[in-house]
């Protein structure tokens, strides 16, 4: 007979052992709470943002119904880490067994075989190794009580004396599992884990070789090994699809959805359960409820079976089917369990995540309004809630900014992915005099008064004299020294103000520029950029001072001496051929066209422009490197923007372009 049950329970296949307590809910909504329990989740992926506290209830309706404290656990976040331990002192069953033998007096005697069956604890670690694939594990620690009551026969003098004598065996085990979920879409998740992986025994706790503790060995916890595989597929954004299959060839599918009630979170659902080593074939139906808040998850849950349940079960029928999963086994009874999670966060909750930043331009200090009107850097950014978020995003160079600097607000749509521009703001009168590498702060801030997210991107900062080689920003190289060169313009014209003033007004601008050109080729050389690695421009008082520069430095000083008394200019870019480029000045005499004759017969020295009030106004082009005199440069200005910009169609083909700078 023996013989024949170990045969028999090695063909036999384990009960439905993922059973949840929860009910294999899914996250409806931003969910901050465990949605399953180790036995349906051993891998212990979960969504808990930080800490969480768990309480679970349990009744049996048994015969008499029987209610406890199932479970109460511990959880902790730490970034991508995620710690679970819990105490289980409901997850008990315990199973007596009598039979009865006849005394010598024809009386009968119970004797009593007593299973008890315990979870003592668990605990779980999980990690996400990227956003779409998190690994995990967790071991539970059982313990088996088993004893069995026997009669022994003491003879003396008078009559044979039948006393009750009992052994005990205490069997203690540990249990690991392992799985991994992977989650390619938002709306579908993929997990497989094992069951049994390994099995860690304790010796017993006696150390006899009884034929009862052999016998035992038919009533310990069944340790098949197997694969249990979940899917979980959100066709719609409130209604959920969840199956388990088991390599025993049982399996749980059920249907959930739910729904917002005044801000809340409502769901609820049903599954059916399916198992070889139980009757009907859908051997029951579990129903589940669940309420959450953004503090307080309150979950009902039950299982109802369908075959009879109450009937006296045998010791013989035990070692046959034996026990796979306290939870849910041959013997089990109706069950309902209420479950309350604590969701605590010491830290602000994030809604933003950056995934990337890319700096779109270095740092020059001298062109610090460039920063004002456009993005430095952007970053892509994505929104991790189920709504509307207002992202304030600021960074921060210490270099370079006095704080923070604020860009605009931003709204991103639920779940989307958007990128933010990052503007700064230079601190004024900055004086770096060697190029470096800083690192920049990026930081979200949606509702909360500490980040969302920060990254840190190291950025080129370059000194005061660098220039990014676009001629429009030269213009914050003339303004730079407007102050000096004014003062310097004027100190100039001042010997000249009695003719000046004998002059046609009409011409008097022309002649001013005359003049400051003539005065300034006396004391100015050409000199070549002393650096040929990266743009490098003088302030118009570094170019007195050090009497020369290159094209860019004296267009830019003379053009400051111009700006600095009122009279417009503006650059014309030579675009690079052959990686040459070149820099000279356009400048506006303030003539109308019919007073152009007033400086010149030659039509091809000067070109018509329009005024900020659509008037018609004579500029000259001046070579600013031609130090002859005013005459000469002015010539040599004329004649290389006639045929480059003319001739060549040079402006239409944008080879030449006309950059003001006002």
């Amino acid at each position: 007979m023996g013989l024949v049950i170990v045969m028999l329970l090695s063909e036999m296949t384990y009960s439905q052992v993922s059973f949840d307590i929860y009910g294999n809910l899914p996250s409806f909504g931003e969910s901050k709470f465990r949605l399953n329990s180790l036995e349906g989740n051993p891998l212990n992926f979960n969504l808990t943002k930080d800490w969480e506290f768990s309480l679970s209830l349990s009744t049996f309706f048994s015969t008499p119904a029987t209610s406890n404290l199932h479970m109460v656990s511990i959880a902790k976040r730490f970034n991508g880490h995620y710690l679970y331990a819990r105490y289980t002192p409901g997850i008990l069953r315990k199973f007596e067994f009598t039979k009865a033998e006849s005394k010598v007096d024809d009386s009968l005697q119970v004797f009593k075989t007593n299973l008890v069956y315990q979870e003592r604890f668990g605990f779980g670690y999980s990690y996400n190794l990227t956003k779409e694939l998190s690994a995990g594990f967790s071991f539970r620690y059982f313990q088996q009580d088993f004893s069995e009551q026997f009669p022994e026969f003491i003879a003396d003098t008078t009559k044979q004396v039948i006393i009750t004598q009992t052994e005990e065996i205490n069997k203690n085990f540990w249990r690991g599992d392992i799985g991994i979920e992977y989650i390619p879409f938002d709306n579908l998740r993929l997990s497989l884990y094992s069951h049994n992986f390994f099995i860690l025994g304790e010796n017993f706790k006696n150390d006899t070789n009884s034929d009862f503790e052999i016998k035992t060995n038919h009533f310990d916890i069944k340790t098949n090994k197997s694969a249990i595989f979940n899917i979980s597929y959100l066709p719609w954004k409130f209604f959920n699809l969840n199956m388990t299959y088991e390599t025993s060839n049982s399996f749980i599918i059920g249907a959930n959805t739910g729904f917002k009630l005044f801000g809340e979170n409502l769901a609820f659902g049903i599954s059916v359960l399916h198992d070889r080593f139980q009757e009907p074939t859908i051997a029951g139906i579990n129903p589940k409820l669940s309420y959450s808040n953004e503090l307080l998850s309150i979950t009902f849950s039950g299982i109802h079976y369908f075959g009879s349940r109450n009937k006296t079960r045998s010791l013989n029928e035990f070692r046959i089917f034996g026990i796979h999963s306290l939870t849910n086994n041959y013997f089990s009874n109706d069950m309902a369990f209420l479950n309350f999670n604590l969701a605590l966060s010491f830290r602000p909750e994030k809604s933003v995540k950056i995934l990337d930043v890319k700096i779109l331009k270095e740092i020059y200090p001298t062109l610090a309004d460039v920063y004002l009107n456009q993005p430095f850097a952007v970053a892509k950014v994505v929104n991790l809630t189920n709504k509307k978020v207002t992202v304030k995003p600021s960074s921060y160079i210490s270099e370079i900014n006095k704080e923070s600097v604020q860009s605009p607000q931003v709204t991103i749509l639920p779940k989307d992915t958007l990128k933010i521009p990052f503007y700064t703001i230079v601190k004024e009168n900055l004086n770096i005099q060697k190029r470096k590498i800083e690192q920049v702060a990026f930081i979200l801030k949606t509702t909360n008064s500490t980040p969302d997210d920060e990254i840190q991107k190291p950025i080129l900062v370059n000194d005061v004299h660098s220039w990014d080689g676009n001629v429009r920003n030269l213009k914050y190289f003339v303004e730079h020294d407007y102050d000096f060169s004014t003062k310097y313009a004027k100190k100039i014209l001042s010997a000249y103000k009695d003719s000046l003033e004998q002059t046609n007004i009409s011409v008097r601008n022309f002649l001013r520029v005359k003049i400051l050109f003539n005065e300034f080729a006396k004391k100015m050389s050409y000199v070549a950029d002393r650096r040929a690695s990266f743009d490098n421009v003088q302030f118009p008082s570094e170019t007195i001072e050090l009497k020369g520069g290159d094209c860019d430095d004296l267009s830019v000083f003379f053009a400051s001496l111009l700006e600095g008394i009122g009279i417009q200019t503006a650059f014309v870019d030579y675009k690079p051929i052959d990686n040459i480029g070149h820099v000279n000045l356009m400048i506006n005499t303030n003539l109308t066209p019919q007073q152009a004759s007033l400086i010149t017969s030659n039509d091809k020295k000067f070109i018509i422009r329009k005024n900020t009030d659509g008037k018609d106004e004579v500029w000259i082009p001046l070579e600013v490197t031609d130090l002859t005199n005013f005459e000469s440069a002015w010539d040599t200005g004329a004649k290389k923007f006639y045929e480059d910009a003319i001739n060549k169609l040079g402006l239409a083909k944008g080879n030449v372009e006309i950059i003001d700078n006002y």
